[in-house]
């Protein structure tokens, strides 16, 4: 950081930051104020930056996920970097294990490592602390994942795909239908899918009542005892919605563990179409993403939202059924068979 870099972040000169670091001169009380909000965000000093040799030189791009251990991210930051790389741009990275109360500090992290501009997944665009820094000062980003009214994004029409997902198991003949969800209070995709599901299976009336179990999206740890129940039981249902493929995956594995048959007992469906499900076998049905080209698009808004461009502040992709796999009609228990 140095001084131009907290008057582009408070909307002021440098002159003015001078002003007010040394008490000098005329100074409005909400240029103070301003000034003084980014050196304490910021953690600037005047002291201990004139003895630092300024190293970024280097044009950067921040970039925010919730997780590195997931493939799907993987992606989304692959394709980043190669539209950065296209403009000469770098890329930094922090992840924030899908926590909310780590975004707040990541952005600021970015900011003080003087990046152009951020692309970001938050937990939610709704009262999220990153997001309300960001467009208090004006700070150039990019959501992926997220879709936000009128603010620069990327992303797939996730309710739509939750409806897509119940409405080809319906006419599969499954009646007994569940989800796995990552936890909503984390992911407003994973609760955008599970609304679009709940309204196609809300429309038929003679289902019994969907089961949901949320848990932690980061967790890759087997199924806890409880959380097990839901699919053991002699109950259970005969399908199930997973809300990402890495949960999707997850519960393949319980359901082979436990000798349940997939999908002759149970089917499962995924989403987000890593390339792991398609190694399975049988593949993994799935709601196949472009995570790449969501990356490519990333970088090309967040410039166009830099330079106050007039092109289209927001992409919606196009997602891909792979209804293959383990997805299957429902079939008569006499019939079902064990792998």
């Amino acid at each position: 950081m140095n001084i131009k870099d907290v008057a582009a972040l408070a909307g002021v000169s440098p002159a003015t930051v001078s002003r007010c670091l040394n008490n000098t001169g005329p100074l409005s009380a909400d240029a103070r104020a301003r000034v003084e909000k980014v050196i304490a965000l910021t953690g600037y000093d005047v002291n201990q930056a004139s003895k630092q040799v300024d190293l970024n030189h280097n044009p950067t791009i921040g970039v925010m996920i919730p997780s590195l251990l997931n493939p799907v991210f993987s992606e989304i930051v692959a394709g980043i970097q190669q539209r950065a790389r296209h403009f000469g741009y770098s890329v930094i990275v922090v992840d924030t294990q899908y926590e909310r109360s780590r975004e707040r500090q990541a952005i600021i992290d970015l900011i003080r490592q003087r990046v152009t501009g951020v692309i970001l997944t938050t937990a939610s665009v709704e009262n999220n602390e990153a997001l309300s820094l960001l467009r208090e000062f004006h700070f150039p980003f990019c959501l992926v994942h997220n879709q936000s009214p009128n603010e620069p994004c990327v992303y797939v029409d996730n309710y739509q795909a939750g409806w897509d997902v119940a409405d080809r198991l319906l006419v599969l003949g499954h009646r007994k239908i569940g989800m796995v969800a990552g936890r909503f209070k984390s992911s407003d995709r994973a609760k955008q899918r599970y609304l679009g599901f709940t309204e196609r299976l809300n429309q038929q009336s003679s289902l019994l009542p969907m089961p949901l179990v949320e848990v932690d999206q980061y967790a890759l740890t087997p199924f806890d005892q409880t959380q097990g129940s839901f699919f053991d039981s002699s109950s259970a249902p005969t399908a199930w919605f997973c809300s990402n493929d890495l949960l999707a995956l997850k519960l393949v594995n319980h359901l082979k563990a436990k000798g349940i048959s997939i999908p002759d007992s149970v089917s499962v469906v995924g989403f987000d179409g890593m390339a792991l499900g398609q190694i399975l076998y049988p593949p993994l049905a799935t709601i196949q993403i472009p995570h790449h080209t969501m990356g490519l698009y990333a970088v090309d808004l967040l410039f166009n939202s830099k330079h106050k461009t007039t092109l289209p502040l927001a992409r919606q992709l196009d997602y891909q059924p792979h209804f293959v796999g383990t997805m299957a009609e429902c079939q008569p228990p006499t019939m079902r068979r064990v792998l």
